[in-house]
């Protein structure tokens, strides 16, 4: 793999540098830029009209443009953008046609083979008069495997059924032949039954979903005479399924499949080629034939990413149950299977919940198929893990024997199913190009966050692109340049060229809650990334009309700002110094400054230059903004003193700048050198290296004497909270010296200074005996609780 910078200029879209056999296409009709080498194709940008205002997606060529995940999100010809459910107890047969499937044959009247899918009543199939014994059947193929549990055949009403024939079902397994090939065209049934006499409309096959693995195809062999009435006739086939597969078609619906053998020590992944096998819809059977003999356990796992979270309640591994000489046909012993929303822990990695951890039944073995269901639970991905060489087993057997210790973890389908709409579905735009350094000022959008459903919009933006060439052989796996170039070229696969963010692009903002919020990410930048999520309670699904975002010209396109000093000592009030310089300043300048911050600011100045300015002050939820008499068209240092108390570490003040003249269309400031005499280039203040979230607690007296006279006649305390970002439960409670609490009180806290009062009397409001009192400081933090103790008195 090659990394380097790529620059696109901002009238048009190109390449700095240029490879043999690349091509830069610009498709003027989406505004979308496309890079290819060789057969591979890979978005790179969406280029903006750099004269507008407003850069919209709405209709679907626009949408085109974005990483949709399409299975988990439906595209409609209008350009709504809408999540898909996935259903439970649904008809096969009803998208059969979606996943390739259909009419596989028929002995005769095979053009009218097809009205047995089209969903009416009054028409449908019924073979030749003239057709032999074994030219009266039809086959349906399904296009996939499914876990169905019934299959249902419906003859017309107005004629009597027919009476005697044949049902036939396949997982869709080909015949072999002697030295087990499989047998091209050929089909294996392994389920059959004849209704003889049959005199219903509706007849069918209950299904035991321990014993059938799944079913593809169908057939009926119709026999003996059949009605003189030429209406009699199959009109409809139904095949009643567990649900929708959420693992089918993953790569297309951003998911994936990884497949680890040995985790421990080689670590060595699968091919997605090879992996695919798992969740295709097909009986390909994935297996690992390598022979390892180790002194240790060898656990191996194959994990699949649902490409969204959904409510899922079952998990069905599918295993080699075809019968073939000399195979296990479920070759696991000692496995479990896990679930995870996607959650991470402290260090990164995924928050796995058990589903089961044993070791397979007799009835696994015996018919090659697990069945793992649970309490619905939220889920994107799904494993098993499972021991591959045993070595407990291998020291057991006797010697100069073969012991079956090794499982290969032969999988022909890992399915999973759940029911309603994905509860996060992520939509990513492709880089959006702004035509230059450019002012975003907003997002706006529309769609249906109906019920618990609701949409979220993020952003982030940069300067620089890099390019990716990434080489793969012709399974699909990742190989370096240089071994590619060795391969000969049947042995090749394509070469992908993708354009990505480069290390200056500002990481994602936070969410978007409502539409036309103030933009959050750093401006002016040349290029912007959008993320929209779908999420969903599971029962309503949420949709988005359409998205747009308003661009202006920078009011200054180098313009910077740091604070000093850069420490401050925990809760102690600090004056400290915004030095903003607006480099690269338009011609109208600027005439407001806003200060954003976590902490209550006092404003105390502001100096343009040599001159202090009079400004007037007007406070906002975060900070406060400051409207100058005139706008500030000069390039030179301006200086705003403030006073505040720091109570977490790396606390940010963000500066804007802004024009009166444009309403919400305030430009952040970048941190960095404003003025070179100031060491800072920073807009973030540090605490010392302290742990400590209590620290403090001050008593207004260490006696009180609550006789109602005015005076000490309550206990005041007063403490600092730091590096609380966010509230949480604060309890103080008073206990005497038995150990028994007579007092207590909670308040959801952040980081600050607080202050409280004790009457001196008991849970029941009277007065408490005076005595000596221990007061506890409870806070439930990250990090566990941290509490601080101090005694009191009290006398009357």
């Amino acid at each position: 793999m090659t990394t380097k910078v790529y620059h696109l200029t901002s009238a048009f879209c190109r390449s700095s540098t240029r490879r043999n056999q690349e091509a830069i296409i610009f498709d003027n009709s989406t505004r979308s830029l496309w890079k290819g080498v060789g057969p591979a194709i890979a978005i790179a940008c969406l280029c903006a009209d750099v004269s507008a205002e407003t850069i919209r997606f709405r209709s679907p060529s626009d949408w085109r443009t974005w990483d949709l995940p399409l299975g988990i999100v439906q595209l409609s010809p209008g350009g709504t953008i809408s999540t898909v459910a996935a259903r439970q107890r649904i008809d096969a047969v009803a998208n059969a046609v979606a996943f390739g499937g259909g009419i596989r044959g028929a002995g005769s009247n095979e053009a009218r083979a097809t009205r047995v899918l089209d969903g009416d009543g009054l028409t449908g199939w019924r073979p030749a008069e003239d057709a032999d014994t074994g030219d009266r059947w039809l086959e349906l193929d399904l296009g996939r495997a499914v876990a169905a549990d019934r299959v249902e055949f419906v003859f017309a009403r107005e004629a009597p059924p027919f009476p005697l024939f044949d049902v036939l079902l396949s997982t869709g397994e080909p015949a072999v032949d002697l030295v087990a090939n499989p047998i091209p065209g050929s089909l294996v049934y392994s389920t059959s039954e004849r209704f003889r006499e049959n005199g219903e409309h509706v007849v069918g096959i209950d299904l035991d979903l321990d014993s059938h693995p799944f079913v593809r195809v169908i057939r009926i062999d119709v026999l003996g005479e059949l009605p003189l009435d030429l209406n009699a006739q199959l009109v409809e086939i139904h095949v009643l399924t567990v649900g929708d597969n959420l693992a089918l078609d993953l790569p297309d619906k951003g998911g994936n499949i990884e497949i680890v053998i040995d985790i421990e020590d080689n670590y060595d992944v699968a091919s997605l080629g090879n992996s695919l096998a798992l969740a295709d819809g097909d009986f390909s059977l994935w297996t690992e034939v390598r022979r390892i003999n180790r002194l240790v356990d060898v656990i191996s796992r194959m994990t699949l990413d649902l490409g969204a979270v959904y409510s899922v309640d079952l998990v069905r591994m599918v295993a080699d149950f075809m019968r073939r000489p000399g195979q296990f046909r479920f070759n696991f012993e000692s496995y479990e299977v896990q679930t995870s929303d996607g959650s991470l822990a402290l260090d990164g990695t995924l928050i796995w919940h058990r589903q089961f951890a044993g070791r397979a039944s007799r009835q696994n073995r015996d018919l090659g198929i697990a069945n793992h269901p649970f309490q619905p639970l939220p889920t994107r991905y799904v494993r098993v893990e499972w021991v591959f060489w045993d070595a407990v087993c291998a020291a057991l057997a006797p010697a100069m024997t073969v012991p079956p210790c090794q499982f290969w973890g032969g999988t022909r389908e890992l399915q999973v199913f759940g029911e309603g709409h994905p509860l996060r579905a992520r939509l990513r735009s492709s880089l959006i190009d702004l035509g230059g350094p450019k002012r975003v000022t907003g997002i706006r959008w529309s769609g249906s966050d109906a019920g618990g459903a609701r949409i979220e919009v993020s952003s982030r933006t940069g300067n620089d692109l890099e390019e990716e060439v990434i080489f793969r052989n012709k399974d699909g796996k990742q190989v370096t340049e240089r071994v590619y170039n060795r391969l000969i070229p049947s042995f090749r696969g394509p070469i992908d060229t993708l354009l990505s963010a480069g290390d200056d692009w500002s990481p994602w903002s936070r969410p978007y809650l409502v539409a036309d919020e103030a933009f959050q990410s750093p401006v002016p930048r040349s290029y912007l990334e959008l993320q929209v999520d779908l999420i969903s309670d599971g029962a309503e699904g949420a949709s988005l009309d359409w998205l747009e975002i308003e661009v202006h010209e920078p009011i200054a396109t180098r313009a910077r700002v740091e604070i000093t000093p850069t420490t401050a000592t925990a809760g102690q009030a600090t004056e400290f110094r915004l030095l903003l310089l607006p480099a690269g300043l338009r011609r109208t300048g600027f005439d407001q400054i806003e200060v954003e911050g976590s902490t209550e600011m006092t404003f105390l100045s502001v100096r343009a230059g040599e001159s202090e300015i009079d400004v007037e002050e007007t406070m906002l939820d975060r900070g406060f903004r400051l409207d100058f008499p005139a706008a500030l068209t000069a390039e030179e240092l301006v200086e705003l003193r403030l006073r505040t108390a720091v109570f977490i570490d790396a606390t940010q003040f963000d500066l804007f700048i802004a024009d009166s003249s444009e309403p919400g269309a305030r430009q952040r400031v970048d941190a960095g050198e404003a003025d070179a005499d100031v060491d800072s280039q920073t807009n973030v203040v540090r605490l010392p290296v302290d742990t400590s979230i209590l620290d403090l607690l001050r008593l207004s007296s260490a006696v009180i004497t609550p006789n109602g006279d005015g005076h000490n006649d309550e206990l005041r305390l007063e403490f600092d909270l730091r590096n609380a970002i966010a509230a949480r439960a604060t309890t103080v409670t008073v206990f005497d010296l038995s150990g028994r609490a007579v007092w207590e009180n909670t308040w959801d806290l952040a980081a600050g200074t607080h202050a409280f009062e004790w009457p001196a009397t008991g849970r029941s409001g009277r007065e408490v005996p005076p005595g000596l009192y221990v007061l506890r400081l409870l806070f439930g933090g990250d990090a566990g609780d941290r509490s601080l103790t101090q005694t009191v008195a009290v006398a009357y």
